[in-house]
């Protein structure tokens, strides 16, 4: 029998949090959450047990990434609509009618996302356009050293009023509700991508089935944002670089490939930019993790 709304949770190392963040979900009226476990070392997964038919957990037996993790959650619902959700987030009352309530207004709209709030309570810009090659390489090469330059701002939408819903190019898979049928329908995430980007090019793959993608600004959740990578910022900055990689190389075909030579060298700079920022940054911290 086919349930309303299902959800996936990708854990990993989540801690705490990962128990808000399913007891959120569930306060909200999801009928059953899949917890894939992506060889998690602090036996965060383990409260479930207490929960019933609720919530499972599933063991892949090694960290597959995000999208596979999610894929493998979907796998295993039977659901009209499904949540794919961080481990550290938390729902605020009311989010996933609203999400569920933009797609049943509107059946060209497969995918919705919510207002993602970072923890000091200001809007993290989760809802992006595709960039122009142009606002792609300023946002590259400026973005991490000046955000608030006009490359970044057109790219991030920062000018936009995130309180609104209007239909958008992409939205952040921390959060978001998706129609089971047009997910199945599209695959899925791409398993070429480990973790970033899987977002983009999923949206981008719906988008080119002639589906919508919406943004939904009612609809809060908020966001601890990468409070299980942030322990490995380097192996991060490189794994989010081989994505642009291997995103730019899936959406540059025929003539536009000649396009990849201006795209590698924007983030070849970027990469160079964010390792070096990374390294100053850890520097910095040195001397206060020595002090008694």
């Amino acid at each position: 029998m086919e349930s309303l709304i299902e959800a996936v949770v990708v854990n990993y190392n989540a801690g705490d949090q990962l128990k808000s963040a399913v007891s959120s979900l569930l306060a909200e009226g999801i009928e059953k959450v899949w917890i894939v476990d992506n060889a998690s070392e602090d036996g965060s997964s383990a409260f479930a047990a207490n929960l019933g038919g609720k919530v499972s957990v599933l063991r892949p037996g090694k960290n597959i990434g995000y999208g596979r993790a999610a894929n493998l959650g979907f796998s295993r619902s039977n659901a009209r609509y499904f949540v794919v959700s961080n481990p550290d987030i938390e729902v605020s009352p009311g989010a996933i009618e609203k999400l569920v309530g933009e797609l049943e207004i509107d059946r060209d709209c497969a995918l919705v996302g919510p207002r993602i709030l970072n923890p000091d309570g200001t809007t993290y810009p989760s809802v992006r356009h595709f960039p122009s090659l142009l606002d792609a390489g300023g946002h590259a090469i400026f973005g991490q050293l000046f955000p608030r330059n006009a490359f970044t701002r057109r790219y991030r939408m920062l000018d936009v009023d995130h309180r609104d819903s209007f239909y958008a190019d992409w939205v952040s898979g921390a959060f978001f509700v998706v129609r089971s049928d047009v997910f199945k329908k599209v695959g899925g995430f791409s398993d070429r991508f480990f973790m970033y980007l899987e977002d983009v090019y999923l949206c981008k793959t719906i988008g080119d089935r002639g589906y919508r993608v919406r943004f939904c600004g009612a609809a809060v959740v908020r966001h601890e944002q990468g409070g299980t990578t942030s322990s490995r910022p380097i192996r991060m900055a490189l794994a989010h670089h081989r994505s642009l990689w291997t995103y730019a190389k899936l959406t540059k075909s025929g003539w536009r490939k000649v396009e990849l030579f201006p795209v590698g060298i924007g983030i070849f700079a970027r990469l160079t930019i964010s390792l070096a920022l990374t390294i100053l940054r850890k520097g910095a911290k040195k001397p206060e993790a020595n002090q008694t």
